[in-house]
């Protein structure tokens, strides 16, 4: 295809003209040259800079919105997070019937057993009633990362979606998942970190996918006896006991990922120790008089004694030794570290990806005199002064997520089908709650900017330009484009789409598409054109960074 080979190409010197160096003017209010004043930006380049950090895509509508209401006040009216959503939103989640369900609901309806002689349809049919849940949670996600008028939610879902990341490959954890994301993730995102770090502990996503629901006390040497004496002929169960006692690892991600940072106060022992406090932290057997698949503390698994975590001296509960972990929980949510890591963590995700230390130190220390409050913290770097600071406009680029949800925002796409856009998304290498790794996704442009990648944006912004993503409809992308001024469509469109003015760079690019078809008739303008202009907006450095 000639055309989208040109456009490939217009846009690679497009992007390499404007990204290495810095040839893009910044939309500011421009002191006089000699002054020793530096730019500030304009009040529509700070709109435009707020809700590519506050929202998952600026529109012109919600532009609109935010400068008749105020920046401050809308986001402090989003930070409550209790806005009604559109009914668009409400009937595209009802027809996803598992998302109200509770876990024990989801396994009685969907994990539907078949025996040995079961027939190849059924056994096909109950892999698809199992892959069910996760699939409707997947597309719960991306509905209410596109439709959801709590902008501020989905932003702080998106983040604790990969700070307190698990996979939905990792075997139970598929049928867990809907609770985890409704009730943990978008249920705790604007609450305190101290109650969501409790909900990740008591959840068995994590539990399964960090393998504590497997760490216990190591097994006597008069328990091993007995299992032998009972276990002749059940050498597997001797095998089992033998090797029975901690596993460290979600101790370690605990401590590591979630809250003090790598090597941040903390040592071996503490990691130790702390997967003592946790051990008895499991999942409900089906035998066990509970719901399956919840969360279950059992005391025969738990290790005696007082520990050590963190200097701390957390003593030994025999009454209820629950508590010790749950002492160890407020411990690490309190802990100075865990302020200074966060409030890393949310500056880089909202400021730019190398943040400050001063700007850091102040982030904690409201994270620590609000005890954790997310929305506190959340407000507190908007009232930053580096927030607004003209170097960091467009200074973060979007990670895959960011840039499909963005661009079906701006296009305003009707969604039907989401399936392709969640194959889209392995092909970007950022498939939600498939991430291996419980570092999670990383957000820093480095993670995601090199030419393979953005070639593989640039075929979706091309296949959602020309309508061929199965299961979404684009609204007609002629509406509003005179038929007699061909040359203006790419500003009517960039207005449309970017919300902020284009370079000269993609400018220039964008005026050779218009050029190769000066000579095509109308029709072919209307059927051609529009699509490589789209497709080329939403390419763009503009659009690709935030």
């Amino acid at each position: 295809m000639p055309r989208t080979l040109q456009l490939l190409a217009a846009l690679v010197a497009a992007w390499w003209t404007v990204c290495p160096v810095e040839s893009q003017k910044t939309p500011s209010a421009e002191k006089e040259a000699g002054s020793g004043k530096e730019a500030v930006l304009n009040e529509d380049a700070r709109i435009h800079h707020f809700l590519n950090r506050f929202t998952l895509g600026a529109t012109p509508a919600l532009a609109a919105e935010v400068k008749k209401k105020g920046m401050r006040a809308w986001l402090v009216e989003q930070l409550r997070g209790d806005r009604e959503e559109k009914k668009s939103l409400r009937d595209a989640i009802a027809e996803r019937p598992a998302l109200s369900l509770s876990t024990a609901e989801i396994a009685k309806k969907y994990a539907i057993r078949v025996g040995p002689d079961a027939t190849v349809k059924e056994r096909r049919e109950a892999r698809r009633m199992l892959n069910e849940p996760p699939r409707q949670m997947l597309d719960g996600v991306m509905l209410h990362a596109i439709l959801s008028e709590n902008h501020v939610r989905e932003v702080a879902a998106d983040f604790f979606r990969n700070h307190f990341a698990v996979s939905i490959e990792k075997g139970p954890v598929a049928l867990l998942s809907v609770d985890w994301e409704r009730e943990v993730i978008r249920g705790k995102s604007l609450g305190t970190f101290t109650d969501m770090l409790a909900a990740t502990a008591h959840h068995p996503a994590m539990l399964f996918f960090l393998d504590n629901h497997l760490s216990c006390r190591p097994a006597t040497e008069d328990e091993i006896k007995e299992i032998e004496r009972r276990s002749r002929n059940n050498p597997e169960r001797l095998e089992a006991a033998r090797q029975r006692g901690l596993n460290e690892n979600y101790a370690r991600e605990l401590m590591e990922l979630h809250t003090l940072g790598v090597d941040n106060g903390y040592t071996q022992d503490d990691v130790i120790e702390l997967a003592k406090l946790l051990t008895g932290w499991t999942i409900a057997p089906k035998s066990a008089g509970q719901r399956h698949m919840e969360f279950m503390f059992a005391p025969s698994f738990h290790c005696a004694g007082e520990k050590l975590l963190l200097g701390t001296t957390i003593a030994a509960n025999t009454e209820d030794p629950q508590q010790e972990g749950e002492q160890a929980l407020k411990l690490l949510a309190a802990h100075d570290g865990t302020a200074s890591f966060l409030a890393f963590k949310l500056c880089r995700w909202l400021v730019n990806d190398d943040p400050s230390d001063a700007l850091v130190r102040r982030i904690a220390s409201v994270f620590r005199n609000k005890k954790g409050d997310i929305a506190a913290v959340l407000l507190a770097i908007f009232d930053s002064p580096e927030f607004f600071d003209a170097a960091n406009y467009q200074a973060k680029y979007k990670r895959p997520f960011e840039f499909v949800v963005s661009a079906l925002r701006a296009t305003g796409a009707e969604l039907m089908d989401l399936s392709q856009l969640h194959r889209s998304l392995v092909e970007m290498n950022e498939a939600v709650y498939r991430c291996a790794d419980p570092t999670g996704y990383y957000d820093q442009a480095e993670a995601w900017q090199d030419p393979g990648a953005m070639a593989v944006r640039w075929k979706f912004a091309h296949d959602l330009a020309r309508g061929r993503i199965g299961g979404l409809r684009m609204p007609d992308l002629m509406a509003g484009l005179p038929e007699d001024d061909v040359p203006s469509w790419k500003d009517i469109l960039a207005r449309k789409l970017l919300c902020t003015p284009m370079s000269d760079a993609t400018s220039r690019a964008l005026d050779k598409l218009v050029k190769s078809h000066a000579d095509d008739n109308a029709r072919e303008r209307k059927r051609d054109l529009v699509p490589l202009l789209v497709a080329g907006i939403l390419g763009s450095p503009e659009f690709q960074k935030q």
